[in-house]
């Protein structure tokens, strides 16, 4: 029996005059597809698997103590696939959350990224700005490109051997103490990090880089009378010069190398950044005597120095040169922003460094016959520690105060002089 188009046939009558403008519903197709259920209940209602409009795969959402809704996708398009699957995760989840491990873990990509924001604020509000710096280097440079697509949590002592023989052979060398702590203090911030931020609980044993290589060779410094010789011949060599900028950084170096040698701070940053306004004069409230006080910030942060009383000789030429005051006091007072290593004009120059190896070449002093190596002015800083050290006037723990240091540093590069500074009392 042909069947009978009931809608076509309402139509014909429509046309014909014959039929009423309004078919009746009865005459209306029945649309017998059913609904596909878009969210279903698991778990008494803990666990809720949901279709979303802009999606075919299942995703879940669930509910913990917390009674938060923690989300995340089933990655399946078939019902039971990933009702199977929304129960195993819940039940991660719940085991996660007794043992007090984290819900969500992070690639250590992206937790070393936002680890290095929060050293890069830290520079910014002058905390540790050099060791900071060194931290974010070996980061970028070492760490991510090993460690980076790995979970934090899915680090193994096995990888972390593996980095290191990779990190060896990237730098074509065994590391030295100094550069391995560097890398393991870097390591442990990113790692730290994620645990301040809730990415990876502190109950996961995360194994460590390892910070034991061999030990540094003996830094080049100058004896006691190669100061002397050095001092002697500056004065002299200051005045020469063929040009009048030679002879303004002739002048300004001398009086560089006397600071160094007269306060302990470092060469570079920490030196050159010092300002006219940084420096005060410091009373001792029981003898009334006055000591020069200096505020400089580097690389652990910014400390107070108290510089030699002939070193305020030395200030006072760089205040007259400039024409900052008439002497000190008047440089102290006018507490100005200008650069105190600088010459008349108040230019700062970027570096010291190659007019302080022209200086050691024409003393004849290029080579400490120690150690065999090139001195730098770094040896400057060396010579003042091995001297405090040497004459008594200071134990390691102001020493180190003084030179912004650490205690332990300076135990590593001078306890072979312990013996030495004792002789008064083992002789």
């Amino acid at each position: 029996m042909k069947q009978i188009d009931f809608l076509q046939l309402a139509a014909q009558l429509q046309s014909s005059g014959q039929a009423p403008a309004v078919i009746p519903a009865s005459l209306k197709p029945l649309n017998i597809t059913a609904r596909k259920e878009t969210t279903h209940h698991l778990r008494d209602g803990e666990v809720v698997l949901y279709l979303r409009s802009d999606s075919k795969v299942w995703q879940m959402r669930y509910k913990l103590s917390d009674r938060q809704w923690h989300c995340v996708s089933s990655r399946h398009r078939r019902l039971d696939w990933a009702m199977r699957v929304a129960g195993e995760m819940y039940d991660r989840a719940r085991f996660r959350e007794e043992e007090g491990l984290p819900q969500k873990t992070r690639r250590f990509d992206a937790v070393a990224r936002e680890c290095c924001k929060a050293l890069e604020q830290e520079i910014e509000r002058g905390i540790r700005r050099e060791t900071n710096k060194d931290y974010i280097r070996t980061i970028n440079k070492y760490l991510v490109p090993f460690f980076g697509k790995f979970m934090l949590s899915n680090i193994t002592i096995e990888r972390v051997r593996e980095y290191e023989q990779w990190r060896n052979e990237q730098m074509g060398r065994v590391p030295i103490s100094s550069t391995l702590a560097t890398h393991a203090s870097a390591y442990s911030r990113v790692v730290d990090y994620a645990i301040e931020q809730g990415w990876l609980s502190d109950r996961v044993a995360i194994p460590k880089l390892n910070r034991k290589g061999k030990k540094g060779s003996a830094r080049p410094g100058f004896s006691r009378e190669e100061l002397v010789k050095l001092m002697a011949f500056m004065p002299a060599w200051s005045r020469g010069g063929e040009r009048k900028n030679h002879r303004e950084m002739r002048l300004l170096l001398r009086d560089y190398v006397e600071v160094l040698l007269g306060t302990g701070c470092r060469s570079g940053r920490e030196s050159m950044a010092m300002q006219w306004r940084h420096l005060e004069w410091h009373v001792d409230a029981k003898t009334g005597q006055r000591y020069l006080r200096i505020w400089v910030s580097g690389k652990t942060g910014g400390r107070w120095l108290i510089a030699k009383n002939w070193a305020i000789e030395v200030f006072t030429r760089l205040a007259v040169r400039q024409a900052i005051g008439a002497d000190l006091d008047q440089a102290i007072e006018a507490k100005s922003e200008a650069w105190v290593f600088a010459t008349s004009a108040g230019v700062r120059p970027n570096s010291l460094h190659t007019s302080f190896e022209l200086l050691l070449a024409d003393a004849d002093m290029r080579v400490d016959p120690t150690t065999g190596k090139n001195r730098s002015l770094y040896s400057l800083r060396h010579s003042y520690a091995t001297m405090s050290l040497m004459d008594g006037q200071m134990d390691m723990h102001t020493l180190a105060k003084q030179m912004g240091t650490s205690i332990g540093m300076l135990e590593q590069h001078y306890s072979k002089m312990t013996a030495t500074m004792a002789a008064d009392r083992l002789a």
